[in-house]
């Protein structure tokens, strides 16, 4: 039998893949299906004609390329979506790049042609350079102007998707051995693991036993894409399901028939050696994030000469992390996942930090940046104050520094460093600010102070820079 073709939609931000997805949902909800609300399965089904297309919502930032290249295998037709108003971008090329790699046939949908002043054929030039010629262009390529918008020529693309399908005569047999991909896992608080599956061969059913290479269980439930609930799921058809006993890996294979080796409760995506004899120093995290493809993709950023990832997990962040993270000493990183107040308190209880972020560019960039502090420890100090001792005074066995400010302000309270020819000699603490023999708490604008530290034999000399700043954490 044929089975429904299994379409992932790349391109660049902002170029309207979302949109056309949304749309698409919206054509489906609004005329043959009856009843339900499309439901986040990171996978529906549209129908062209008599026949379905399954659509994969694939994440478009670039630090989800882990996720890109899982699409490519799972998918068996790609829709590479370019802007008419802003060409080809740096995730287009990389989108191209997977599809080439992975050997997939693909169409291009080139987007916003309702907007003013687009030129269609200079994004055509622009594909032509990275090796994409479309048919205009004497190439193999189908490429179609739609608006995701308005819904122009979105029937011609479905048309063009049906046509490509059906040439590469897709087959399986649902009364064939199971097997179905992950493209998605999470952890539900009251629920427990979930899955978003596409079914490849065979037929999922309920209470039917299930395997991965890192888990198993028995299905409990079956959603489809509409939020009702199924029997079962034939190929070519995505679904959630519920029954693992841990959340399986993203792109791991489901089948109905246990592995021949099964790892004990492994989770091969974050197969983390918590032993390490390496002298050099490491920062410690813990990960917890909404779904195990997330972890995945931010997975791709943590150095492990740089990183000792103690810990990766789905779902809310609790109180075993928090102790975890006072015991090892590592820092919580929340990505688009509950922080309670509860917990919250309890991490600062323990001066515990958790970094909780909900965008991905800014949760690389703190890491990158934390990797690079091991390189630079001054990296991601903020300067408030500069002083440069002019004078040494010495009074009742006390070594002053005399202190002129050359910008910002110095407080008692500060962090610090004594630099001498640019090098970093110490970090001192301020016991005593004077000025004019009155006890002072700061030193701001171009003011002159003495300074006492509380090091008693720090070596400091005419010409040291005093240098107050802050942590950016």
């Amino acid at each position: 039998m044929f089975r429904s073709p299994v379409v992932t939609i790349m391109g660049h931000v902002d170029h309207g893949k979302t949109t056309l997805l949304d749309y698409l949902r919206q054509s489906r909800l609004t005329s043959k299906e009856q009843g339900g609300i499309t439901q986040h399965i990171g996978a529906y089904q549209v129908m062209v004609g008599e026949k379905k297309l399954t659509f994969i919502d694939t994440p478009g930032h670039a630090a989800f390329n882990k996720m890109r290249e899982r699409g490519a295998k799972v998918t068996d037709l790609i829709v590479l979506v370019v802007a008419a108003n802003d060409g080809v971008k740096p995730q287009t090329i990389e989108s191209i790049r997977h599809i080439q790699q992975a050997g997939v046939p693909f169409i291009v949908a080139i987007n916003k042609i309702d907007l003013p002043d687009v030129n269609v054929i200079n994004v055509k030039s622009q594909l032509a350079e990275h090796n994409v010629v479309v048919t205009d262009f004497g190439g193999e390529v189908e490429a179609v102007e739609i608006s995701a918008k308005t819904g122009k020529n979105i029937d011609k693309l479905l048309e063009t998707i049906t046509i490509i399908a059906d040439f590469a005569q897709l087959e399986a047999d649902e009364n064939d051995e199971l097997e179905a991909v992950v493209i998605e896992a999470s952890k539900q608080a009251k629920q427990g693991p979930m899955a978003n599956v596409i079914v490849k061969n065979g037929t999922l059913t309920l209470r039917q036993d299930i395997y991965t290479s890192d888990t198993y269980g028995k299905v409990r439930n079956i959603i489809n894409d509409l939020g009702q609930n199924i029997t079962s799921l034939k190929p070519g058809e995505p679904g959630q399901i519920l029954g693992f006993k841990e959340v399986p890996a993203v792109g791991a294979i489901i089948t109905a028939k246990k592995p021949n080796a099964q790892p004990a409760n492994q989770d091969l995506a974050f197969n983390l050696d918590l032993s390490s004899f390496d002298q050099k120093p490491k920062l410690k995290f813990i990960l917890k994030a909404d779904t195990q493809g997330t972890l995945e993709a931010i997975n791709q950023h943590l150095d492990p000469d740089s990183i000792d990832l103690v810990f990766a997990g789905v779902g809310e962040v609790n109180d075993s992390d928090v102790e975890l993270a006072k015991t090892t000493g590592a820092k919580i990183i929340a990505f688009q996942v509950k922080v309670s107040p509860k917990i919250v308190q309890n991490a600062k209880a323990m001066d515990v930090k958790i970094k909780n972020y909900d965008i991905i560019y800014e949760l690389i960039e703190y890491i990158e940046k934390k990797m690079l502090k091991l390189i630079e420890p001054t990296i991601d100090e903020i300067i408030t104050g500069e002083g440069q001792i002019e004078q040494i005074f010495e009074m009742k066995g006390l070594k002053i520094a005399g202190l002129k400010m050359k910008s910002g302000e110095i407080k008692k309270s500060d962090k610090l460093h004594l630099k001498r020819d640019d090098q970093i000699i110490a970090n001192p603490v301020i016991s005593t600010m004077m000025h004019a023999k009155q006890e002072i708490s700061s030193l701001k604008g171009t003011s002159e102070g003495g300074v006492v530290f509380k090091q008693k034999k720090l070596d400091f000399k005419i010409g040291d820079l005093l240098i107050a700043y802050t942590i950016d954490d």
